[in-house]
């Protein structure tokens, strides 16, 4: 129930402020703003969904890895360290990849146009396919011990 005021009397303040900033022409002030309010409105959907749910792309895990790295500080055990840091590994090159791949799709899109989505769909096959060899061979278990 108290999610539901914060959020009825916050969103009112917010879209003013927007509209504001929209009329002077800040697109700075505009764009932080905006990136500042998914991170609001992801923290308040974490919270309420018990970090089940995430509403948003980047800022979700922005702020996955923020507990994580933060949580450093607090476990001790060998083992939650070993885990966390494959967690922080893992959202790192997912935070990464989402980086390249916006990247090199804008160039990409700039010579070959819409191609670009053929190349990412292939990408894509490629990878599903990979997998399934993958996991044919894990439940053959004739697969290498460095595929593990």
């Amino acid at each position: 129930m108290s999610y539901k005021i914060t959020n009825k009397n916050q969103n009112p303040d917010v879209l003013s402020f927007f509209a504001k900033q929209k009329k002077n022409n800040n697109i700075w002030v505009l764009a932080f703003s905006l990136l500042f309010a998914m991170g609001l409105q992801n923290s308040l959907v974490t919270t309420i969904s018990n970090a089940t749910v995430r509403t948003t792309h980047l800022t979700g895990l922005f702020t996955d890895l923020g507990i994580e790295l933060s949580q450093l500080f607090f476990y001790k055990q060998e083992g939650q360290k070993d885990k966390l840091y494959s967690s922080i590994k893992l959202r790192l090159t997912i935070i990464s990849f989402f980086f390249l791949g916006g990247l090199l799709g804008g160039i990409f899109y700039s010579t070959i146009k819409l191609y670009v989505l053929a190349i990412a769909g292939i990408i894509l096959l490629i990878g599903i396919i990979y997998d399934d060899i993958k996991l044919k061979l894990i439940r053959k278990k004739h697969i290498p011990r460095r595929w593990k």
